[in-house]
């Protein structure tokens, strides 16, 4: 997965830079989150590798996806059509938005609990979230039963596991060296 990013970074920041000097950071974060969709769809990974269908076939195709698609959003997907490397739109779309975080000094945290947290456990966390990162940051939970109990967080690069189930893992490690 990391390659894959290495190998989504300069495209993505080439955007990053296009979209912050055309003040259209929104319009390229929606463009890109909605390929980076589309590019998990199998019936179109199908169609764009069908040996039978042209370049400009497949380009048509792809522009037809997106309403209102301009010309520099043309290049973009053209660049990675004939680099081969359109299957790498989910991971461009998210070093985008990671570097349009940091532009900004947010940061998305994605918070998995056992259970469905209420407002006021999110808020306590978000706050504390913002005092140790200093930075803003936007919430994304999901509950996921198999970590038995507590959180396990992902903002950026940090990750803080304090689930039940982690602590279990870190225990057995310790007691069977």
């Amino acid at each position: 997965m990391a390659e894959r990013k290495t190998f989504a970074r300069p495209y993505a920041e080439a955007v990053f830079g296009l979209a912050s000097e055309t003040d259209s950071l929104a319009r390229w974060g929606d463009l890109l989150a909605f390929y980076a969709i589309a590019m998990q769809d199998k019936n179109l990974l199908y169609a764009i590798r069908d040996p039978r269908l042209e370049t400009a076939q497949v380009q048509e195709l792809l522009y037809s996806l997106f309403e209102g698609i301009g010309e520099q959003e043309k290049a973009l997907i053209n660049i990675l059509l004939d680099n081969g490397k359109l299957e790498l739109m989910p991971e461009v779309s998210e070093v985008f938005n990671q570097l349009r975080a940091d532009a900004t000094g947010s940061v998305t945290a994605e918070i998995v609990s056992a259970y469905e947290l209420d407002e006021a456990q999110i808020g306590a966390l978000a706050g504390a979230l913002k005092n140790e990162l200093k930075r803003d940051v936007l919430i994304e939970t999901s509950v996921d039963s198999s970590i038995i109990g507590g959180v396990i967080i992902r903002a950026g690069d940090t990750v803080i596991d304090g689930s039940i189930a982690g602590k279990l893992r870190d225990l057995t490690s310790y007691l069977t060296r």
